[in-house]
């Protein structure tokens, strides 16, 4: 069998063994329909600029220009100061940005490093959704800025307007009208998509679809990657056992709403629905509790796949013990960059283990000095022979100097070895899952919820529908 290139495959942090699972749920957005980011980011930005111009905001505003590059999944909105953080998993804030002005470490180290904060107070930017909203916060942050007096709000006022025009510009159809118009435009068929789908039936699971979307929206854009795209399943309908729609997540984890049936096709009138979940029906709202009740299954025979650490992996997990798959788009584009940059990365850590030898060369010679010098201070020692010392001691000051200046080139060049290769990674925000060498927050909490996750949710293809998939054993420094 032909080694599975590393962004086709699963990565594992809870050992998982496939056979066991009866039934598996799918979000929609950018799990089962996948975005052209730059398309759909710019749109949902800019249609939300025309709302705060038409709420009284500068039209200099309508200037502004959205740069797919700039934000990244994993970082921290610091909503009161206008600032955005990326952490590592201790709460470090290793790199940081006030609009497109970069803090520099004494500025850090004065607003979060120099005493314990709670990431919590933060805006976590962990969905694709939230990406245009933190660009654009980011956009109107360095005009406030740039331009003193121009915009005459607080940073929180700020975003709290973004948050409701945002929101509404989901709601009121000013986003999803212009997606139904021009599908192609915004959507990106997966063409492995039929395939794992129809694979996983034929394996023996049930499918369901649970998405915060709501019915038409849903209906629409299902159609448009799944109709008529296979002979035995003509309708996107067919493939899935269950259909809940407008399911709120992650409130659909931690509420009791009600199922409601959908009753129309077209305008999605609803019907309280009691009673077990009919198969091929669509449902509205719903929990988990009644879910799991209704189609006679629980916990760990049911693994779920969606793109949204925390409304779809981390209450699912926490609360009914599902086995969680994390759709981590990025990582197909950023694992071929780490691949090739793997040479690189072996080079800072060469430099890493010269810089130890040579700190640990220094320490032996900081040992030796204290040892001469305490003989030295010693009452009634031999003249000759302390002439004798005397000279080793300044020998090894001498050497020591040199050896210090050694380690402090030596620790320059790791930085710019480090610099140079986040840079090819990412120009402000280096790679995903690290914040320099250090695992990042984003990889703490994909770690701590998702039992596996991988770029796309079509990889599960790559694997037989009883695949065990193990952990690595998880390693401690002492380890190493």
């Amino acid at each position: 069998m032909q080694k599975l290139k590393k962004h086709l495959k699963m990565y594992v942090n809870r050992s998982l063994n496939l056979a066991s699972i009866k039934s598996i749920g799918f979000d929609m957005d950018h799990t089962l329909v996948l975005y052209n980011r730059e398309n759909f980011e710019a749109l949902a930005f800019h249609e939300t600029v025309k709302k705060f111009v038409a709420h009284g905001y500068p039209e200099e505003l309508l200037k502004l220009k959205f740069d797919p590059n700039f934000v990244i999944r994993g970082l921290l909105v610091d909503r009161e100061r206008g600032n955005l953080l990326k952490v590592d998993a201790h709460k470090y804030v290793k790199k940081a940005f006030h609009g497109h002005r970069r803090l520099d470490k004494q500025e850090r180290y004065e607003l979060y490093n120099a005493k314990s904060f709670k990431a919590d107070d933060f805006l976590t930017v962990d969905t694709f959704f939230a990406l245009s909203e933190t660009q654009l916060f980011i956009e109107l942050v360095d005009t406030m800025r740039r331009h003193p007096g121009l915009i005459q709000k607080t940073y929180s006022e700020v975003y709290r307007d973004l948050r409701e025009w945002i929101d509404l510009s989901h709601q009121d159809g000013s986003i999803k009208n212009q997606v139904l118009a021009e599908p192609e435009k915004y959507i990106d068929r997966d063409k492995h998509l039929v395939e794992t789908l129809v694979k996983l039936i034929d394996g023996g699971k049930k499918l369901f679809l649970l998405t915060n979307s709501d019915w038409p929206y849903t209906n629409s854009v299902m159609s448009y990657i799944l109709n008529d795209m296979h002979s035995d399943f003509p309708k996107w309908q067919d493939y899935f056992e269950h259909i809940i729609v407008s399911a709120g997540k992650p409130n659909f984890f931690t509420g009791s709403n009600p199922f409601y049936e959908v009753v129309t096709d077209k305008e999605g009138l609803l019907r309280l629905h009691r009673g077990p979940l009919v198969p091929k029906k669509v449902y509205h709202g719903g929990n988990a509790i009644l879910f799991e009740r209704l189609t006679q299954q629980k916990g760990d025979q049911i693994l779920y796949c969606g793109d949204h650490i925390y409304g779809d992996i981390q209450r699912s997990k926490e609360l009914f013990n599902w086995r969680t798959l994390l759709v981590v788009q990025e990582l197909e584009e950023e694992l071929v960059k780490l691949e090739r940059l793997q040479p690189e990365f072996e080079r800072i850590m060469d430099a890493i283990h010269r810089e130890e030898e040579l700190q640990d060369e220094a320490q032996a010679l900081r040992s030796e000095i204290g040892t001469l010098q305490r003989r030295l201070n010693m009452p009634g020692s031999d003249k000759q022979k302390e002439q004798k010392q005397s000279g080793k001691l300044k020998e090894y000051l001498e050497q020591l100097a040199r050896k210090e200046q050694q380690i402090e080139e030596q620790h320059r060049l790791i930085k710019e070895l480090i610099d140079h290769r986040e840079k090819a990674i990412h120009p402000n925000w280096g790679e995903l899952m690290r914040t320099s060498l250090e695992r990042s927050r984003f990889a703490k909490q994909i770690e701590a919820y998702a039992c596996l996750y991988t770029s796309r949710v079509t990889n599960l293809r790559n694997y037989s529908f009883s695949q065990k998939f193990r952990s690595y054993r998880d390693m401690m420094p002492h380890d190493m």
